[in-house]
């Protein structure tokens, strides 16, 4: 009989021993649950968040492209015109008017330069043509024939 009462004891000390376990253990995991399904539901949130003003910074990206884009076409088109026009001028000058006209301005001065001094520095001859020595080797052939 004795071994019969500590059988029932042992059988209703594991009964109050499981209850009292599912009692503190169950509670911190529901807790546990919680948090992490919580902690779940931020993530998501804050994932949600990033991929919306990822779309929204591509729809802008989309827009300024398709500006770009317009700007381009115009742009195209404008120069397209002007060649049609300017195709039926077939006497496009090489220099533009600016040039043209500082050119002319330059072969004036020079042909004013030229009426007044021309004919001084004509006469002169340089001095790498004269039939005098000079330059590097003079020294040199000079010290060579003493």
């Amino acid at each position: 009989m004795d071994w019969l009462i500590g059988i029932l004891l042992v059988v209703a000390g594991a009964v109050i021993g499981f209850f009292v376990a599912r009692y503190w253990f169950g509670s911190r995991s529901g807790s546990d649950l919680e948090e992490q399904v919580e902690k779940s539901q931020k993530q998501l949130a804050d994932y949600q968040r990033e991929v919306a003003e990822h779309f929204a910074t591509a729809n802008a990206l989309v827009e300024q492209l398709e500006e770009t884009q317009d700007k381009l076409k115009n742009y195209l088109a404008h120069s397209a015109d002007l060649l049609q026009k300017n195709d039926a001028q077939s006497d496009l000058p090489f220099f533009s008017e600016d040039t043209m006209r500082q050119l002319r301005v330059a072969s004036t001065m020079k042909k004013d330069y030229r009426s007044t001094h021309g004919t001084e520095e004509a006469e002169q001859v340089p001095k790498d043509y004269t039939d005098e020595r000079s330059g590097l080797f003079t020294e040199s052939e000079q010290a060579k024939r003493d």
